[in-house]
């Protein structure tokens, strides 16, 4: 009887060590909140900006739940449940695919009663003290947001399909001077799909000077799919910076046009984690090396456990005969 004591408690002490270096080898806090973890890996080709693009059939999506916004008022929206994310990086961009269901296409905001369909990204600054509110910010942590709008992405083949019988005759369209909201810099104005904005506060949302994230969306058989890029590193002021191996903060927000939704009106996330792995995509022409790693630690470790606890009691026998 005794052996055996001995033996399970053997047994539980090798395990507890096994799983404390498992732990500290792949960086995993069991006593924090667990939130949702979006892996982006590097991509052996270029995703592009299609959503359509081959090289996302090997990622796998990760699905983020949605609510009304409620963070500082009841705002109302909420239609959109869940988005589907996937993320990969190349060339030391990152690329981020969002995907949701939407039966209704509203691309086209031309009209005061028209409202678009929208999706936006939510980044913690780089000059962040701390996790910043997931509603717009505060002034020590800062937010960056890539918004995209699919009235924006349609461009001219909204505005023909509003206004079939529209007919242009030498309007200078290149001219600032006639197109004035593009003269007063609107960033709607700007047929830019994705905008760069930043906050640091609830209702002080700004366009950022600098524009540096382009995107792309599509229509899908079942909703949306759009796809934000931007380079690693950027010179915009409280944007977000990304580096493989770093892990950052990732909300997202949904625009349902036919719901009427529109600035506050929407549905939103809590912040999920965005890790940018410094390995290959897994069966996408590379092999992580972290999991072979652990794989092999997990092998040689409840090996070694079997074949200790095999020689322990094969002692113990021995001695008790």
């Amino acid at each position: 009887m005794t052996m055996h004591v001995r033996s399970r408690k053997l047994l539980v002490a090798c395990l507890v060590l096994l799983t404390a270096a498992v732990l500290q080898f792949t960086g995993v806090n069991p006593a924090a909140s667990q939130t949702v973890l979006l892996v982006a890996y590097e991509s052996p080709r270029d995703p592009g900006l299609d959503p359509t693009s081959a090289a996302w059939d090997a990622v796998r999506a990760v699905e983020v739940p949605l609510a009304a916004q409620r963070g500082s008022y009841a705002a109302g929206g909420g239609s959109v449940a869940t988005v589907r994310l996937k993320a990969l990086h190349y060339g030391g961009s990152l690329y981020i695919r969002v995907e949701w269901t939407d039966r209704t296409e509203n691309a086209s905001a031309l009209r005061a009663e028209d409202f678009t369909d929208a999706v936006a990204l939510e980044f913690p600054s780089r000059t962040a003290a701390t996790v910043p509110s997931v509603c717009m910010g505060q002034p020590d942590a800062g937010v960056n947001i890539w918004y995209w709008r699919a009235d924006v992405d349609a461009g001219n083949v909204a505005l023909a399909a509003a206004y079939p019988n529209m007919q242009v005759d030498g309007y200078p369209f290149e001219d600032d001077t006639f197109l004035t909201a593009r003269g007063a810099a609107n960033p709607v104005a700007a047929d830019r799909p994705v905008q760069t904005l930043t906050s640091r506060l609830f209702g002080y949302l700004n366009t950022s000077p600098v524009q540096d994230a382009a995107g792309k969306g599509t229509r899908t058989e079942s909703g949306w799919a759009v796809v934000f890029s931007r380079t690693f590193r950027s010179t915009g002021p409280d944007h977000a910076d990304f580096a493989p191996g770093a892990r950052t903060d990732l909300a997202v927000a949904v625009w349902d046009g036919a719901n009427r939704e529109r600035d506050g009106m929407k549905s939103v996330s809590q912040f999920a984690t965005l890790q940018v792995a410094a390995a290959s995509l897994p069966g996408g022409g590379g092999i992580d090396g972290r999991f072979i790693a652990l794989a092999a630690i997990l092998l040689v470790g409840l090996s070694g456990i079997g074949i200790g606890l095999a020689i322990y009691g094969a002692a113990e026998r021995s001695r008790e005969r």
